[in-house]
């Protein structure tokens, strides 16, 4: 009886023991992507590796001057069990994480950027270890968590952040990871030190591929459909479709896209071949309704919009260039990034509609910056097979309303 009555209280006290670090005292050791791919998990686990190239890049890190310091290569790489996918956190990528499938697409959701693009983590000092950096803070194998913490700073100098961000990921079995996000200022009296910008659909393409190898044609424009945004809601989307002479169309137009900012929740998908990865968010995650809008800077005339076109660059994730722009090329040996749709927070009655001239209005805003400073978002992360899987996830995570915030909340989820 005394040994069931101490197992009673063990018990318990264990579990909310695997709520917190894991316990051990000395950090595994990094292990080579060869290693990593012999391992197996009962669930999903982290690791970290020393020899990790995005995109399938397999080029040396030089003679560009110089990569992320220390060790380029260096990334966490969280794999799963019964999951083709893996989240890839890489040093070369200034650490922001990305969903890559197996034939190294990817996509990636930004972070908070500071205001008016004068603050980033993708220019070469913002990739340097002090400005960006993770840590395994649960390894698995019933849950992962990493928190990545960073500061953003200027392309020329880094003596002074413009702010902090701190980013925690829990990964879960069913595959599945939840992104919790919030930052500091560290210019409190400046509007460069805010960020008005938390999420923003941008993909990762692997070397020598192209639209066509990634994503289904469409049969009766003969272009491709690169970005999709969803309604969770309601049967309303909006959907991007890129040709490969650089033409952009779209399916729908902007009182949709207006439409889906105002909707409780919604996805923004890169629908791959290989798979559907999508990025949920929603009135109870932390982006309020009356202070969202989502907008498409691919479609050139699009409301708010920057008007990229087909905007591919590849500073990043492999920054040959080291600056905040160096555009892809067609046969360029990198992996490149591409897209994008963004989400930006706005006053109430307020709305982007001219970009720089509004946006650059709008970030004057001190009442809105702080607002952003003193948020906590949340955002779903995953890959599905199918649009209905898509909407029932998000749907099934966003109607726990406040149990967004909960780790667990995403566990259950299929």
């Amino acid at each position: 009886m005394l040994v069931t009555a101490a197992w009673a209280l063990i018990g318990p006290a264990a579990a909310r023991a695997g709520d917190g670090p894991d316990p051990v005292f000395e950090k595994p050791a990094p292990v080579t992507m060869a290693e990593l791919a012999k391992r197996a998990t009962p669930g999903v686990s982290a690791l970290e590796v020393n020899d990790y190239t995005p995109g399938h890049y397999q080029g040396a890190l030089a003679p560009s001057p110089p990569h992320a310091d220390m060790n380029a290569r260096k990334a966490v790489i969280v794999f799963w069990k019964d999951q083709p996918q893996q989240f890839v956190f890489s040093h070369e990528a200034s650490y922001c994480p990305y969903l890559e499938l197996p034939n190294g697409a990817a996509m990636c959701n930004q972070f908070f950027e500071g205001n008016l693009g004068e603050a980033e983590l993708m220019n070469n000092l913002g990739r340097k270890e002090k400005n960006s950096f993770v840590d395994i803070i649960q390894s698995g194998p019933e849950r992962v968590w990493v928190r990545w913490s960073y500061f953003a700073v200027n392309m020329n100098d880094d003596t002074q952040p413009r702010l902090r961000g701190t980013e925690d990921y829990f990964a879960y079995p069913n595959g599945l990871v939840l992104r919790r996000m919030t930052y500091a200022s560290l210019m409190p009296n400046d509007i460069v030190g805010f960020s008005t910008m938390p999420v923003e659909l941008f993909g990762v393409a692997p070397v020598g591929s192209t639209i066509k190898d990634l994503f289904p044609r469409d049969a009766e424009h003969g272009d491709y459909l690169t970005h999709v945004v969803l309604d969770l809601y309601s049967d309303r989307r909006y959907d991007i479709y890129w040709d490969e002479k650089g033409g952009v169309r779209r399916r729908g137009d902007d009182a949709t896209l207006e439409a889906i900012s105002r909707s409780p929740g919604c996805a923004l998908v890169l629908p791959f071949r290989q798979g559907l990865l999508f990025a949920v968010l929603g009135d109870a995650s932390g982006f309020p309704v009356g202070k969202n809008q989502l907008i498409d800077h691919c479609t050139p005339g699009a409301e708010g919009g920057a008007g990229w076109g087909t905007g591919f660059w590849d500073h990043w994730p492999i920054g040959w260039l080291n600056s905040q722009t160096s555009y892809w090329k067609p046969g360029s040996p990198y992996a490149y990034s591409f897209g994008s749709v963004g989400q930006f927070f706005v006053s109430e009655g307020n709305r982007i509609r001219s970009f720089w001239k509004d946006y650059s209005e709008y970030c004057k805003d001190m009442e809105l910056n702080r607002w952003t400073e003193r948020r906590v978002c949340y955002v779903l992360l995953g890959s599905a097979s199918g649009w209905d899987d898509v909407r029932r996830i998000g749907r099934s995570w966003l109607d726990k309303g406040k149990e967004c915030a909960r780790p667990e909340s995403i566990a259950d989820l299929k």
